[in-house]
């Protein structure tokens, strides 16, 4: 006994959860007495279980049901209704019913009662979601990523159900939405762009830029500048768009990112950056990059052996603590997925699923890069095709855009290329192989060997973007 009475000293008096029984009337009464006025309003912002008391979520549930079928919901059919399923005891009787009534003076602060109750059930939720997790903490035969993946996305769920979809009269909408048309129409630079602008105007055109919540794959054998053409986006949405970019590398150091983006940037060549024999001159160019960089939010993560589950995880932080407009892995095949399987093509076709999610749940587009196979070479004709996509086809399926690297150069170096492969490179192209919205092609590209960078081949090659 003595031992129960501290551990109920140390434990703290027991709090009652979260709850306005009192605003949970008023609003129950006001659907009551004004069912055509306040239902449409009520159904929009609260739910069933929304409503602390047991009674309030029979009848408020009840009420819900007779207006999707068309019927009134005034006293005297709720009643009838509540009567028909056996319900009304539990919805408290007919005298609380007309408790209800009594407590309704005005509906005319209807939406502030609607907050109290909300703002109860979210303390609510946290406090149920705070037990789960501490349930977790107790499972110890399961992996450490995956139980944290299952608390942050219980948490996710809860700041999922604040934002609540709301309809709009055109009218509302309409003069905002036709300065933003006239704008695009005035800059002739933008046109068709409704996500980010990748700085490849002709890509742009084809794909309308980087589209939320789309997962997008850039695929090429090894060596074909998969990776220099997602830092080529990143550099262009981070400093020119001004948007904040996730990068995982499971291939490259963080320094050795920097380097890539730094050369990109500045025209410098890498290979005499790391080298340490840069012109004097052209420290100045570097300069003048770091700079931009050093305004830019660009996050780097470089941990070898990243799971999707990690990914998943550290990119919600990224979210929470800088904001995130876009994330890129790189690469697929390096990732390793949260499901105990021997068939890599079920494990790929998991991590695919987790990025897709991924994209959705955070709303931004991640960029996937991808490896594919040897049959590529093995053509007389050496465009790569969907089927060449490495381990599964589910990285096809699951995708919203994918899109190949061709370079000819990379089959028959050019004859002027130096001996130490720092040739100026040459034309290539992408290709759009797939596309849910839009339409497939090819976009020429200049793939700058020396700077390990693609540019746009525009009139005027020299310019970045």
């Amino acid at each position: 006994m003595r031992e129960q009475e501290m551990a109920t000293a140390r434990s703290g008096p027991v709090r009652s959860l979260p709850k306005n029984i009192e605003a949970e009337q008023v609003v129950l009464g006001s659907a009551i007495l004004e069912p055509e006025e306040t239902i449409p309003i009520l159904i929009d912002k609260l739910r069933p279980e929304d409503f602390y008391r047991r009674a309030h979520r029979v009848i408020f549930r009840t009420i819900r049901d007779l207006f999707d079928r068309g019927e009134p919901s005034d006293i005297v059919s709720l009643s009838n209704r509540l009567e028909e399923q056996g319900d009304m005891e539990k919805a408290g009787g007919r005298v609380y019913l007309n408790e209800l009534l009594d407590r309704v003076t005005t509906t005319a602060s209807l939406d502030y009662y609607t907050e109290i109750i909300h703002k109860k059930a979210t303390l609510r939720a946290l406090i149920e979601a705070g037990g789960r997790i501490s349930e977790f903490g107790y499972d110890e035969s399961s992996e450490t990523d995956e139980i944290l993946d299952k608390a942050e996305t219980i948490i996710f769920d809860i700041s999922r159900n604040e934002a609540s979809g709301n309809y709009y009269m055109v009218n509302e909408f309409l003069y905002d939405h036709i300065d933003t048309l006239e704008e695009l129409h005035r800059d002739p630079n933008r046109h068709t762009i409704t996500g980010f602008s990748t700085g490849f105007p002709r890509f742009d055109e084809m794909t309308s830029g980087l589209q939320r919540s789309d997962l997008i794959v850039v695929a090429g054998r090894p060596g074909t500048g998969k990776t220099s053409l997602a830092l080529a986006l990143a550099r262009h949405i981070a400093i020119r768009e001004n948007a904040a970019v996730g990068i995982f590398s499971l291939e490259m150091t963080k320094e050795q990112l920097l380097e890539r983006l730094l050369c990109g940037e500045a025209k410098v060549s890498l290979h005499r950056l790391r080298g340490g024999y840069v012109p004097a001159a052209k420290w100045r160019d570097i300069a003048n990059a770091a700079s931009k960089f050093q305004k830019a939010r660009i996050m780097v993560d470089d941990s070898p052996g990243t799971s999707v589950l990690e990914i998943r995880a550290k990119a919600r932080r990224m979210m929470a603590q800088h904001g995130l407009d876009m994330l890129i892995v790189d690469y697929l095949q390096l990732l390793e997925g949260s499901i105990r399987t021997d068939v890599r093509e079920q494990e790929i076709a998991h991590i695919t699923r987790s990025l897709k999610k991924l994209a959705r749940e955070l709303n931004v587009p991640v960029i996937a890069i991808s490896q594919l196979n040897r049959a590529v070479e093995q053509r007389e004709k050496r465009y790569p095709r969907l089927s060449d996509l490495r381990e599964s086809g589910a990285i096809e399926q699951d995708a919203d855009l994918v899109v190949f690297i061709y370079r000819a150069d990379y089959y028959n170096e050019p004859a002027d290329a130096t001996k130490d492969g720092q040739g100026s490179g040459g034309e290539a192209e992408i290709i759009v192989a797939k596309q849910r919205n839009g339409p497939l092609g090819k976009v020429p590209v200049i793939f700058h060997k020396a700077y390990a960078s693609f540019y746009s081949a525009a009139r005027d090659d020299s310019a970045p973007f």
